[in-house]
């Protein structure tokens, strides 16, 4: 006959297993969203930990159940030693609302995850098997517990072998340039870096034929699939956003796509939460212009101006812009409306959106100059600029709303102007605002500070506040102060404005974070 020691440690092992394989699932999908990065499951773990405490609770509990279950057992309680078994499925639900299959991503079963999940499982066999020999069926817990450090054990542990799979496909994309033999033009920064790319093309299809990298494909894989899939022979530019999560990144990749031209929108605050300080930002930016022959950037931030300096200093030809109006190859004055594309032309009236960023027109404007495309070709493209999808597109609805689309937009600049010309479109139309967003991120020290900011934005300018989910809650609220109305969901926010907003408002959706985010 089985004894009930054995039905007990059979049912904890397979309630153990359901909430294993639900833990997984959660965080393979968190691995997969932050582009399976070493060390960022962990980072989404603690911002769960600081936004749903709910999860100690959770954890608590379950450690409660196992400990009175594991001593009733022993005191041969046998109806108390059935919550063992229990135990797993309270900590199934930790963090506490972390989707498990994913809302506004669900998990993909690329070849990737796949290996992350052999990984994973090489780690959680060794610390489950462990933790149940040392601890008993109430060991299963140990590895529950932990499952975002081992999926992030699992991707330090395939990050090298990651890269070896990769070189293929490099190798691919290196032939084909080769073969095709275009010329590229690098773009990075802060901001901006997708608008900017679509402006560029936009101009340099006035003389060349051209390809620029679709959407975000801004890291090596992306730019190695849009040259081996896209890249045609004729092709006379291609165009490269180039991102970064760390310093050496862009230095990785314009070794294995060299830049003629490479250019930089603007430094700021992005990424500085990962990289530490603006300085390791900038540093890391400027590996784009190592290697190139031509160099593009704006001279209004002065960090810009130093490095412009150290390019003219090793021979590199640099072209200067403006977006302040001030003296440069191609300058931009905004509030007069003039653009000077040559440092002996004359000014040339320029018609800017109010969610139009100037400084990415000029860099664009300062990449067509050094590919040659005269004033004639370039001035008059500025009234046609392609708007890069959920980046301040604008669109109305049957009732008479104007909708902003800013949803791909989460940095402290593009915020402002955003919020700005939503303002002024609706004291144009006569009616009123409301920005909907979850406030910005991956901002480090400052994250607090900015989102405040934005939020008493929105309110000095009358409009209404509606912050989603909890990631910056606490923030916006500080700085919107009456004039906000929080959602723990988007929909929520989306169904409250789309029923209050009348005739004539503007609804601004700024930014818009994925759900692995509280």
């Amino acid at each position: 006959m089985v004894s009930t020691a054995t039905i007990i440690f059979v049912a904890t092992l397979a309630t153990g297993v359901v909430a294993l394989t639900a833990g997984l699932s959660r965080w393979l999908r968190v691995a997969q969203r932050v582009q399976y990065l070493p060390g960022e499951t962990l980072r989404v773990e603690r911002l769960w930990l600081s936004r749903r405490p709910f999860t100690v609770v959770l954890w608590v509990v379950s450690l409660v159940l196992a400990l009175v279950g594991v001593f009733a057992h022993v005191l041969g309680v046998a109806q108390l030693a059935w919550l063992i078994p229990l135990a797993p499925l309270v900590a199934m639900w930790a963090p506490w609302r972390l989707p498990i299959r994913g809302v506004t991503k669900p998990l993909a079963l690329t070849g990737r995850l796949i290996r992350l999940a052999m990984a994973t499982l090489f780690f959680l066999a060794i610390v489950g098997g462990a933790s149940v020999y040392l601890l008993g069926p109430a060991g299963i817990l140990v590895p529950i517990f932990l499952l975002a450090l081992l999926v992030d054990a699992g991707t330090a542990l395939m990050w090298p072998l990651e890269k070896l799979a990769q070189r293929k496909f490099l190798n691919q994309a290196k032939e084909r340039l080769q073969k095709v033999n275009p010329q590229i033009v690098a773009i990075t920064g802060s901001y901006g870096k997708t608008s900017t790319k679509g402006y560029v093309a936009h101009l340099a299809s006035t003389k060349y034929s051209v390809l620029a990298s679709p959407a975000s494909f801004n890291n090596m894989m992306g730019l190695s699939k849009s040259v081996n899939e896209k890249l045609t022979p004729g092709t006379e530019v291609f165009v490269a956003e180039m991102g970064m999560n760390a310093e050496g990144r862009i230095r990785e990749l314009i070794n294995h796509f060299p830049p003629y031209i490479s250019a930089i929108t603007v430094i700021g605050e992005a990424h500085l939460e990962r990289l530490g300080s603006t300085e390791a930002i900038f540093r890391a930016k400027s590996e784009i212009t190592e290697n190139a022959s031509v160099v593009v950037l704006p001279v209004d931030q002065p960090e810009l101006v130093g490095l412009a300096d150290t390019c003219r200093s090793r021979g590199t030809i640099v072209v200067t812009v403006s977006a302040e109006g001030l003296e440069a190859d191609v300058s931009i004055d905004p509030e007069a409306g003039v653009v000077r594309y040559g440092l002996d032309a004359l000014p040339e009236t320029i018609e800017l959106e109010g969610l139009t960023h100037p400084v990415n027109v000029a860099v664009a404007l300062g990449i067509a100059w050094a590919l040659d495309i005269p004033a004639s070709l370039a001035i008059p493209q500025t009234l046609s600029f392609p708007v890069a999808a959920h980046r301040t597109e604008v669109a109305e609805t049957p009732k008479g709303v104007a909708v902003i689309d800013d949803t791909y937009n989460s940095n402290p600049i593009g915020a402002k102007r955003a919020v700005e010309a939503a303002a002024a479109l609706a004291s144009k139309r006569g009616g009123t605002f409301f920005v909907v967003t979850p406030g910005m991120v991956e901002l480090g020290p400052v994250q607090e500070e900015r989102n405040r900011q934005l939020g008493e934005l929105v309110a000095d300018l009358g409009g209404q506040l509606v912050p989603v989910g909890l990631t910056n809650r606490s923030a916006l609220v500080a700085g919107g102060g009456d004039s906000t109305t929080t959602f723990l969901t988007r929909n929520q926010a989306v169904r409250f404005v789309t029923e209050s907003a009348a005739e004539f408002d503007v609804i601004l959706y700024e930014n818009d974070l994925p759900d692995h985010y509280p």
